[in-house]
């Protein structure tokens, strides 16, 4: 792994710390049994999976140095939200607004932090503020869309 954003020491250091990287050739004409599990059709993909091998997060084609990081760190708090830590879930989405705010998966990391909270708390104002800050911050994106209905939840 030494093109695009994985040539960023940055991006070298955050993945030695946080993920064990597995690094597939892909033979199109003779697919390896990895593409095959996990139905890669173009390069790279990136997924991010637990330590069962279940893939929680995937990115698909090129994405810029701090789009790429956002996506690392969304992929993290995905594998905590999808194992019911929605505390641990939240400190990584909120990890992605705070140090990537510009990235796309930004959004999403908004959206995920907001429904990690409602699930820790069962408190509905936390879904109404995933509104409040999508559509201010992000109204152009997917996200704002989904978050909708939250805007008639009381504050």
């Amino acid at each position: 792994m030494n093109t695009g954003p994985y040539s960023s020491e940055e991006v070298q250091k955050y993945i030695e710390e946080q993920f064990i990287p597995v690094k597939s050739e892909c033979f199109w004409d003779k697919r390896t049994d990895l593409m095959k599990r996990f139905a890669v059709k173009w390069t790279p993909t990136l997924l991010v999976l637990d330590a069962e091998g279940e893939e929680h997060h995937r990115v698909v084609g090129f994405v810029p140095n701090d789009d790429f990081l956002a996506h690392l760190e969304l992929g993290l708090g995905k594998v905590a939200f999808d194992r019911d830590r929605y505390a641990e879930a939240g400190d990584h989405f909120h990890a992605v607004v705070d140090r990537h705010p510009e990235a796309g998966a930004t959004p999403e990391a908004v959206f995920l932090h907001g429904v990690a909270g409602y699930w820790k708390t069962h408190d509905a104002k936390s879904l109404r503020r995933i509104y409040d800050t999508l559509s201010a911050r992000y109204p152009q994106s997917e996200w704002a869309r989904r978050s909708k209905p939250y805007a008639q939840v009381p504050l």
